[in-house]
């Protein structure tokens, strides 16, 4: 009989007497527990999966349009992994059971690491936010940004599963301490965490920003804090680096695989600057007081980590800030390193102030919070789209006629048809008080561009390609401007 609600110990010894000997070999081969072992790296594999399915998926709305169906291409490798990792967590649980594992919960004979049911439970919110997902365009249509409510539960529970595979090493940990390979898998645990904490910024990766372009540099900061801080606590010097590298390493190739499908290629960031930081901090001030080396990450992050960080988005990405929002973007920068850094050491299990968790969460809340609203103002915008043998010019006429001035982003970019195009905006003429037809109003301003459709002068050339949506879009100074949508 069983000796509680569990499986009976005589039901299947042949098979116990196999997870106990594969769990034992796993343990010595990585230093970690077996069952932490086998629900990491099938974890992290699944992971993976659903990383390639989220680009995939982005990729396929930015080129294509609104999905026909739910269950698309893209769609089915994102659902194998979300009802996968709940499979991953069940087996975690059987495998701890099966070699009695000596973990904290336990219900019956039933061994339940918490980390196994953190992971569960985070799954199953992500199936949640799914099911909710295809509600939420029933009720209002396609989205127009990666970041509405059911995505971001969908990014949340990604992002968290990466945070309790981790935490599966962390709690599988034995006296002996871990091997090379156990190492190695900690590591690519630790740049799976950061992969997932980057996927918040996939509208910038892709060129197709909804939100003030100063929410990027929030998001390039809060990420390291969140993984790479932990990282250097974990495993030491060269953590950092070796997280930063394996992040490209896992990630570059997404990249790459989206180009090779003939999709928009997302951009990638280097979280390497950050890295650099993270290990200067440690070697400034040590790692023996958790508060004071989080403090320094976080300025160091903020500081030298954004600037190499911004180059490289300078360098080869398409975004740009004006000289007068850059003082509002490193202090948002500062609040939010100072967030990511301080809860990043907390999910070491080091010991903090008691309020250290609280303020660091409150401050990473408010540096991203503030992005994000919307401080337009009274705009009004006219958006024409001229025809000449399939070519293409836009033109867009701005009341007040400063609206656009010292604009960090003003541009127009085409999506949902054969893929990106992007075209910056020229002011070709100054508005007056009146118009020539007698309307009345604040003065005019009339920005011209042709689309990849037409040449800059004017002259057609062969069109990009078949494009659904036009965007104006522009962000002045601390004031962003907010999106101009014109649908033919």
């Amino acid at each position: 009989m069983p000796d509680g609600p569990g499986p009976s110990r005589r039901s299947d010894p042949v098979a116990e007497g196999r997870t106990r000997r594969a769990a034992a070999a796993l343990e010595r081969r990585t230093g970690y527990a077996g069952w932490a072992v086998v629900g990491a790296v099938s974890g992290l594999l699944l992971l993976g999966l659903a990383m390639v399915g989220l680009y995939w998926d982005i990729a396929w709305h930015v080129d294509f349009g609104r999905d026909k169906q739910v269950l698309t291409a893209p769609h089915l490798l994102i659902l194998t992994a979300l009802t996968g990792l709940m499979a991953v967590a069940l087996l975690t649980i059987g495998v701890a059971t099966a070699t009695d594992a000596d973990v904290r919960l336990r219900i019956g004979r039933w061994r339940v690491p918490w980390s196994a049911l953190l992971l569960l439970l985070f799954r199953a919110g992500g199936l949640l936010a799914f099911i909710l997902d295809d509600l939420w365009h029933d009720a209002y249509g396609v989205d127009v940004t990666l970041l509405s409510p059911p995505h971001l539960g969908l990014l949340a529970s990604g992002s968290l599963s990466a945070v309790a595979l981790w935490l599966m090493l962390f709690e599988g940990r034995t006296q002996s301490g871990p091997t090379f390979h156990g190492r190695a898998l900690h590591v690519v645990a630790l740049a799976s965490m950061l992969i997932a904490f980057s996927t918040y910024q996939a509208e910038f990766d892709y060129g197709v920003p909804l939100f003030s372009i100063l929410l990027l540099p929030v998001l390039l900061v809060a990420a390291p804090g969140l993984a790479l801080v932990p990282a250097r606590l974990v495993l030491g010097r060269g953590g950092a680096i070796a997280v930063a590298v394996t992040f490209l390493v896992l990630r570059g190739p997404v990249t790459l695989l989206m180009g090779a499908m003939d999709h928009t290629m997302p951009h990638v960031a280097l979280y390497l600057p950050a890295a650099i930081a993270v290990e200067l901090a440690a070697w400034w001030v040590g790692t023996d007081r958790p508060l004071r080396f989080a403090l320094a990450c976080a300025g160091l992050i903020a500081t030298l980590g954004l600037a190499g960080e911004w180059a490289w988005q300078g360098g080869v990405g398409p975004h740009h800030l004006a000289a007068t929002v850059w003082p509002l973007a490193v202090a948002l920068a500062a609040a939010a390193a100072v967030g990511g850094a301080v809860l990043g050491v907390a999910l070491t299990g080091r010991r903090l102030p008691a309020a250290a968790g609280w303020v660091a969460g409150a401050l990473l809340v408010l540096a991203i919070a503030v992005p994000t609203q919307r401080r337009v103002g009274t705009v009004e915008a006219i958006v024409a789209l001229d025809r000449l043998q399939g070519d293409a010019r836009v033109t867009v006429e701005l009341r007040p006629a400063g609206a656009a001035v010292d604009a960090d982003l003003f541009e127009v970019w085409s999506v949902q048809g054969d893929g990106r195009i992007r075209a910056s905006l020229r002011e070709v003429s100054r508005g007056v008080p009146g118009r020539a037809d007698g309307s009345g109003g604040s003065g005019v301003e009339d920005a011209r561009r042709a689309l990849p459709g037409c040449r800059g002068d004017g002259r057609p050339r062969p069109p990009a390609g078949r494009s659904r949506d036009r965007s104006a879009r522009g962000a002045g100074g601390a004031d962003p401007s907010g999106r101009l949508r014109h649908r033919r």
